[in-house]
C-alpha cells in the first residue's frame, strides 16, 4: 500500500522543468507561426498595387498608340492631355495618374507614372519612322515597378 500511494504522488503533476519547457515550446511554435502570418500579411497587398498599376500602364499606352505619329501639340507636362496630338507629345512624362483631362485617378496617388518616347530603329524601318514607347509605373515604397514597351510606326 505504502508503494502505490508514493506512485500516485510522483503522477499527480507535472514539475516545474516541464512546464517551462512546454511553454518554451509553444512560445517558439507561436513565433514561427505570426512570423509568416505577418509576412503574408505584408506582402497580400502587393498583387493589387501590381494590378492597378498595371492597368495604369495599359491606360496610358493605349491613350498614347491611339495618337498620330507626329504633330506639335504637347509638352510633356503633367495636366491635360486631351489636345496632344501625337506619340512624341508624352515624352518625358513624369506625374501620379491622371486622366486625359488631368484629374487624378481616385486612390492612386502612391503611384508614379514615367514615359519615354524615342526614336528608334529596332524594327529595321529606319528614316525616323519608328518610335519606342516605354511606360513605366511605379510605388512610391518601391516594391512594384511595371514597364511596357511599344513601337509606333509612322502611317503611310
Amino acid at each position: 500500500m505504502a508503494g502505490s500511494l508514493t506512485m500516485a504522488r510522483r503522477q499527480r503533476g507535472v514539475t516545474l522543468v516541464e512546464l517551462v519547457i512546454t511553454i518554451v515550446i509553444i512560445g517558439i511554435a507561436a513565433a514561427a507561426v505570426l512570423g509568416v502570418y505577418t509576412t503574408t500579411i505584408r506582402a497580400s497587398a502587393d498583387p493589387m498595387i501590381r494590378a492597378q498599376a498595371l492597368s495604369v500602364a495599359e491606360l496610358y499606352m493605349d491613350e498614347i498608340m491611339g495618337r498620330p505619329f507626329s504633330g506639335s501639340t504637347g509638352d510633356g507636362n503633367c495636366g491635360s492631355r486631351e489636345d496632344w496630338d501625337h506619340v512624341a507629345a508624352y515624352d518625358g512624362l513624369d506625374c501620379q495618374p491622371e486622366d486625359v483631362f488631368g484629374n487624378p485617378l481616385s486612390g492612386l496617388d502612391m503611384l508614379t507614372v514615367s514615359i519615354s518616347v524615342a526614336d528608334d530603329n529596332s524594327l529595321g524601318i529606319g528614316g525616323g519612322n519608328e518610335r519606342r514607347i516605354d511606360v513605366q509605373v511605379s510605388d512610391n515604397a518601391g516594391t512594384v515597378n511595371i514597364t511596357l514597351t511599344a513601337w509606333r510606326t509612322r502611317e503611310n
